[in-house]
Order: C-alpha cells, then sequence, then structure tokens
C-alpha cells in the first residue's frame, strides 16, 4: 500500500531546536547518494541511531537525480533489490512507469524506508567541518538555511559524497585522476524523454569534470546543457522531451588512501583480499577515448590485448572502505579505496550500494562491539554480509568474456598455459586472451612466440605473437611491428563485443614501449600525414571515423617517441625538432569523439601540447627523461 510522501517536518521529527546541546547519533551518512541512501537504511533497521544529511533535496543520487535508470553490471544481492521491488509496485498505482528503476519512485521508497527505520533525514545541509580527536572522527560541524550552523556528534560517520569531501575536510590523504593529467573519465548528462507509455532516460558523454573544484562543476552543468545533444536547433522529430537531469553523471573523482588500496596492477598479479565485502563486478569500463594518455597497464590491456571487454570481480575489503590512519571514519561509494584504472570498474550502481550497505553493517558491529572499525571481525561481518545477500559462500575472482545480448553466455575463461592452446588463438580474429596469457607465461612461453614470429601462416599468427612478445619486452618483435606501422594495419580484433584497438596503432604503441629508435622516420611520417588512415571497424562506439583514427595514431606516436626519446639520448634532436613543429601546425582538427554521439568532438590540441612541453622541459633538465 502506498504511504504518503514523508513532509520536511516528518524527516526531521527527531530533530531538537536549534540552540540545544548538540545533536548525538550513532551514525551519521553524509551523501544520501546511491551508497549512502542504502547505508542510512541498513544502519538504521539495526537499531541504530542514524542521521542522514545531503546538500540537496532527494535520496538516491545518480539512479534518482542522476537520470540513471538502469543497471549496467555489478553484482545482484542486497537490501537495493527490496527497494527497486517496491519502486516497481509504486509504477502500478502512483508514478508513470520507467525502463529501468524510476527516478521519482525511488526516491519516495527510498525516503519511506529510511524514515520508518527510525532515521532522520536533513535536506539542504553542507558539512562545514569534521570533529576529531586525535585521528578519530568525532563529529561534524554543518550549516542549512532552515537551521543554522549545528554541531552534530556521532560515533561513527560514513561519507557517501562520491567525492570523498568529508574524508578531506578530516585531512584523509586522496589521491585520483590519470597520471597523465589528472583528468578523471567522462560524465554524461542525463536527458528523459517520453517513449510510449513509459519515461526512458539516456544519456551521452558530455565533457570532462573534476567534481572537488566549483568552477569546473559549475560550468560543466551550464555547458553540457547547451551541446547539441540537449540544446537542439530544432525539436520535430516527435520526441516528448521531459527535463534534464538535475545532477551530472559523475563517473569519477578523488578516492581515498585506504587501509588496503585496490588497484589494477595488484589484482592482475592476484594480489587482492580474500576477505571480501563483496564483488565489484563489471568489465574496465573506462569511457575515455584518449587512451594513449592512460597508463601503461591499462594501455596493455585495453590497445594491445583489445581485453575492454573482459568482465571479472574484484573483491573490496573493509580496508579499502577506511581511511588509511584514521578510526570513526567510513567511506563509501566510488570514492573508495582505488586507482584510476581500477574505478571505471568498482563504480557500477548495484556494486555501490553494496558498499553502503557493507559500510553500515561495518559501523553497526564497530558500535557494538566497542571496536576500532579495522579490527571488526570478518566473521561477523561476513554473515550479515551473508544473510542479505550482499556475499556468497565462498565467492571467487573469475573473469568473463562480454556478450551481446541475444548471444548465449560463455563459461569463466582461464588464463591459456598450453602453447598448442595459445598459438591457435593468436592465429585467430580475438587473439587477446592468448596475448594476455602469455605476458603472464613470460618467459616460459618465449621460445615459441620466438617461432611463430617467423611464420606466415595461419594470417594472424605472426603478427599477434609479436604483439605478446612485445608486452614481454622481447625486441625481436619490432621488425614485425614496424611492418604493421607501416601498413597503418586497420585490421581490428574481434576479442571484445566493441572497444577493439586497430592492430596499426597498437603497434604504434608497442613500438613505444620497446622505445625501438628505428621507429622514429615512421613515426615522424605519422605526425606529418592527414590523410590515409582506414577506418573499417563496424563498431562505431569507440571510434567514429578516419578524424577519430587519425588522432589514435597521432597519440600513440608522439608517446612513442617521447619514451624513444627518453631511453635513446641521441635521438632526441630530431624527436623535438618535430615536437617543436607539429606544435606550431595545430590547430584544432586533431580530436576525438564522445561515447554515444559522434557530433560533440573534443579538440585535444591542449593534451598534445601539454604531452610535447613536459617532453622538452624533462629532456633540458639535469635528469634528463620524463
Amino acid at each position: 500500500m502506498m504511504r504518503q510522501k514523508p513532509t520536511n517536518s516528518d524527516i526531521s521529527h527527531h530533530a531538537p531546536d536549534s540552540g540545544t546541546a548538540p545533536e548525538a547519533y550513532d551514525v551519521i551518512v553524509v551523501g544520501l547518494g546511491t551508497a549512502g541512501a542504502i547505508a542510512v537504511i541498513a544502519a538504521a533497521r539495526k537499531g541504530l541511531r542514524v542521521l542522514g544529511i545531503d546538500r540537496h533535496t532527494c535520496m538516491g543520487g545518480a539512479g534518482t537525480a542522476g537520470g540513471v535508470l538502469g543497471y549496467y553490471f555489478g553484482k545482484r544481492g542486497g537490501l537495493f533489490e527490496e527497494i527497486d521491488a517496491k519502486v516497481q509496485q509504486t509504477e502500478k498505482s502512483v508514478y508513470t512507469p520507467s525502463y529501468g528503476v524510476g527516478a521519482e519512485g525511488k526516491q519516495y521508497v527510498l525516503e519511506q524506508e529510511a524514515v520508518l527505520a527510525g532515521a532522520v533525514i536533513r535536506y539542504d545541509t553542507t558539512v562545514t567541518g569534521v570533529l576529531t580527536e586525535g585521528r578519530t572522527v568525532t563529529g561534524l560541524r554543518c550549516f542549512s538555511p532552515e537551521l543554522g550552523s549545528r554541531t552534530v556528534m556521532s560515533k561513527v560517520v560514513i561519507d557517501g559524497t562520491g567525492n570523498a569531501d568529508v574524508c578531506r575536510l578530516a585531512g584523509c590523504e586522496l589521491q585520483g585522476g590519470r597520471e597523465f593529467d589528472d583528468q578523471p573519465q567522462p560524465f554524461s548528462n542525463a536527458l528523459f524523454k517520453l517513449d510510449g507509455n513509459r519515461v526512458r532516460a539516456y544519456y551521452t558523454d558530455s565533457g570532462y569534470v573534476f567534481p572537488e573544484d566549483p568552477h569546473s562543476m559549475s560550468a560543466a552543468i551550464v555547458d553540457s546543457a547547451l551541446l547539441s545533444t540537449h540544446l537542439m536547433d530544432r525539436y520535430d522529430d516527435g520526441t516528448t522531451y521531459m527535463r534534464i537531469a538535475p545532477q551530472l553523471g559523475v563517473r569519477e573523482s578523488r578516492f581515498i588512501v585506504g587501509e588496503e588500496q585496490v588497484t589494477l596492477e595488484r589484482f592482475l598479479r592476484e594480489d587482492y583480499s580474500r576477505e571480501p565485502l563483496f564483488m565489484a563486478y563489471s568489465n574496465l569500463d573506462n569511457h575515455s577515448k584518449d587512451v594513449a594518455f592512460e597508463s601503461e597497464l591499462q594501455r596493455d590491456w585495453t590497445v594491445a590485448a583489445s581485453l575492454w571487454g573482459l568482465k571479472f570481480t574484484v573483491p573490496i575489503p573493509l580496508g579499502a572502505l577506511i581511511p588509511k590512519g584514521y578510526d570513526g571514519l567510513l567511506a563509501t561509494g566510488r570514492c573508495i579505496a582505488l586507482d584510476h584504472d581500477m574505478a571505471s570498474l568498482v563504480r557500477m550502481k548495484r556494486d555501490m550500494q553494496k558498499s553502503g550497505e557493507a559500510a553500515a553493517y561495518a559501523a553497526y558491529l564497530a558500535i557494538t562491539g566497542g571496536v576500532p572499525l579495522r579490527y571488526v571481525p570478518y566473521p561477523e561481518l561476513a554473515r550479515l554480509l551473508r544473510e542479505a545477500g550482499c556475499l556468497e559462500e565462498g565467492e571467487k575472482v573469475f573473469f568473463e568474456h562480454r556478450v551481446a545480448q541475444s548471444d548465449a553466455a560463455h563459461a569463466p575463461i582461464r588464463w591459456l598455459e598450453n602453447p598448442a592452446d595459445i598459438r591457435e588463438a593468436l592465429s585467430g580474429v580475438k587473439p587477446g586472451v592468448a596475448i594476455w596469457s602469455a605476458k603472464r607465461l613470460g618467459e616460459t612461453i618465449r621460445g615459441h612466440l620466438l617461432q611463430w614470429i617467423g611464420q606466415a601462416e595461419p594470417e594472424h599468427l605472426q603478427r599477434h605473437s609479436a604483439m605478446a612478445l612485445a608486452l614481454m619486452g622481447a625486441r625481436e618483435a619490432a621488425p614485425i611491428l614496424r611492418e604493421m606501422v607501416r601498413e597503418r594495419d586497420p585490421f581490428v580484433p574481434q576479442t571484445s563485443l566493441k572497444y577493439n584497438q586497430a592492430r596499426g596503432y597498437a603497434a604504434v604503441y608497442l613500438l613505444g614501449r620497446l622505445a625501438d629508435k628505428e621507429t622514429v622516420p615512421l613515426l615522424l611520417d605519422l605526425l606529418k600525414s592527414r590523410e590515409g588512415f582506414t577506418f573499417i571497424d563496424g563498431n562505431k562506439e569507440f571510434l567514429s571515423d578516419e578524424a577519430d583514427l587519425r588522432f589514435q595514431y597521432v597519440s600513440y606516436a608522439l608517446m612513442a617517441l617521447a619514451a624513444i626519446g627518453n631511453r635513446h639520448e641521441e635521438t632526441r634532436p630530431a624527436i623535438a625538432e618535430a615536437f617543436g613543429r607539429f606544435e606550431r601546425e595545430l590547430d584544432g582538427t586533431l580530436v576525438i569523439s564522445f561515447k554515444g554521439s559522434s557530433e560533440i568532438r573534443n579538440v585535444m590540441d591542449d593534451k598534445i601540447r601539454r604531452l610535447i612541453d613536459r617532453t622538452i622541459r624533462a629532456w633540458q633538465s639535469p635528469a634528463g627523461v620524463l
């Protein structure tokens, strides 16, 4: 049965009048978005005194105000399943049905469940300070137009802001963005439209934003709403547009440095926790298209092996929610202890909702047990998580291919170890798993790969073997890779469902990885060329046309030349001269499109200047390397 939506006085009815002694709660949750909303309900249902505050005026974050109504990946199970089921019921009698989980219905259900559980919710409230005793957080100072400035005490604060705002105020160490330019992933600005008799939300990538910078956020909010995807010249296609989502779809900002850090590099060498709160599940869904500026590990995975579509599970431990050296404070949502590479996977709504529930149970056990958060007993925490459906008994890490909706699901993959199996896969059009398997095996497969690069048949064996060798640092691969660059090899593997990378510019990347100085003339020719880039990929979600393709070749060539110059000092004069000439000739034609809309083009001249300028400065410094 539908209950009346709580009024503001209903939501805050436990709050004392201004001017009384500081309020005290067991748990304060700051930020009532994807993770924080679930944390409030889960903690209150455990009998804790809970205050939830948010600077906005609704709960749910990306799934409500952000207009992301569907789910991408993430694992099923947990409190959010109950919430979503109740949202569906609201559409039978009150709210307009939606594709996915309706935004209005979810706001209502989250508020209703929070109030029924006994939580106090304060909207339009901003945290202005964090109270500490040593490095233990004991409360907050906050402000709202209605109540003014207030001090609120707590035993545990859960930072659900997504941007680690409370952790920042507390003095916790933060990090984020990629090493090249601190850039996070692109953001989206969702639109609502009427599709038949149901609401549909959709989005394209709209640009880049630094969420911790108010000037950057303000510009992104306004500028994205003025893009041609949103503000069109004509609205004559019969579509009924409803509104723009009031909250930007931010994929990444800052992360805490935690008691345990979850990074892609550690994960891929199997250095991960065996005591998970939940298993995050997705592919490395990095929306950036300037992958040349990502980490070497991400380029190995995405460019050399075309493994963008490989899905896998990642164990998220309690230590990833605890800021290093602090007590009384937990982070939840996308600001937990990750690195930029791993953040493209550990951000899906299902998993972030689980992180909020896990934070609530950790706070509950710390408070009732009288122990610091980092000493919460894992068996008790795991039991609560299993009972809630957040964690399955005996869950393990697995990898699997992403497949089209109409295709049958594949069984989890195994990294290959048998040379015959690796040879067969390298000979085909889906070589990615074999390339990565060879990288993992290292010297034990090297001899076989050296034999295979001398064999012209089967068709793809030689080139894919060379790519695998290059990931191992084997210079014997260079002649074949040079030939691939000379041809601008247009072959696009089919390892992933989409986002596969053309073999020609993958070879450019790998030659830079090898610092192959004999490639310099080839790479300089690439910088001079504006034509001859053959685009044959039928899936246009990553590259839209030859202009996108040209940027890939140019960006990898510039990065490769910088790497070669770092290793071989004698090549620097010629490279520096070419860099200077190229920088002077930049004219706005080096562009990338954004995912979901080929009409939005991002001019990359500033990124190119950044690369060139910092390379030349480094070569002129006493150390002489980038």
